[in-house]
């Protein structure tokens, strides 16, 4: 099998990766418009096999027997896109208990838009989860807002957000340890939304979702959700 065409975006000469040259496959054809991928409307370049795990000798001919840890590279474990997810039960409950957090903690209501306003889109995000022997855990799915839509001054203003040093944790730990202490971790679930936003942010209603007879209608975030500029620091 003669491997795939390489495509160059606007005709640009292959860039370079590590003093290698980098070649771009052609877009496969299949569910080419599902993908969801942040590329501010520039073509999608997809890499080579070669360029991710190496040369095959010959090149394009050879078998591969790719070892655990280069198939993550390659890994179709996670859904891409809603249309991928949609239709496998265990990322059907996973959006359906991302929901739920989200109307349990009042994050939004249901509006019209008002006039001269725009919503900014969702997206679902997918991560399989897994133990220390490498099986399934978790199918975790994550509702987030397609940040880079909003605009300063309109969607957020101030962004700062204090962030603990990993030094301040090793001196935690350490002072534990020398005086006996007890250690307990704790994992908030769904952070982000527990930080009510001062903005006036308006989002999409999000895939597979869609209020029965108010297809037209937007929410209105009281609270924070991943992915947008200002949710760390609320």
């Amino acid at each position: 099998m003669s491997p795939p065409s390489v495509h160059y975006s606007g005709g640009a000469a292959p860039i370079e990766d590590g003093g290698e040259e980098v070649e771009f496959a052609t877009p496969p054809s299949v569910h080419i418009d599902h993908l969801d991928a942040n590329h501010d409307d520039a073509p999608l370049r997809f890499r080579k096999i070669d360029n991710i795990v190496g040369l095959a000798l010959p090149r394009g001919l050879a078998s591969r027997a790719l070892i655990a840890e280069e198939l993550h590279a390659v890994s179709s474990d996670e859904p891409v896109s809603f249309v991928e997810a949609e239709g496998h039960p265990s990322w059907r409950k996973a959006m359906e208990e991302e929901m739920a957090s989200i109307e349990e903690n009042h994050t939004w209501s249901l509006v019209d838009l008002p006039h001269g306003r725009r919503a900014i889109g969702l997206k679902w995000v997918y991560k399989v989860k897994r133990d220390e022997n490498g099986a399934v855990a978790k199918y975790k799915a994550r509702l987030v807002v397609k940040g880079y839509a909003q605009r300063q001054g309109i969607d957020y203003d101030e962004v700062f957000a204090p962030v603990v040093r990993l030094d301040t944790v090793r001196l935690l730990i350490a002072l534990a340890a020398h005086e006996g202490w007890e250690v307990h971790h704790m994992d908030v679930k769904s952070a982000f939304l527990n930080g009510d936003l001062k903005e006036e942010v308006y989002v999409e209603q999000p895939a597979g979702f869609i209020s029965t007879g108010n297809k037209h209608k937007v929410f209105k975030l009281k609270k924070a959700l991943y992915g947008l500029h200002q949710a760390p620091r609320a």
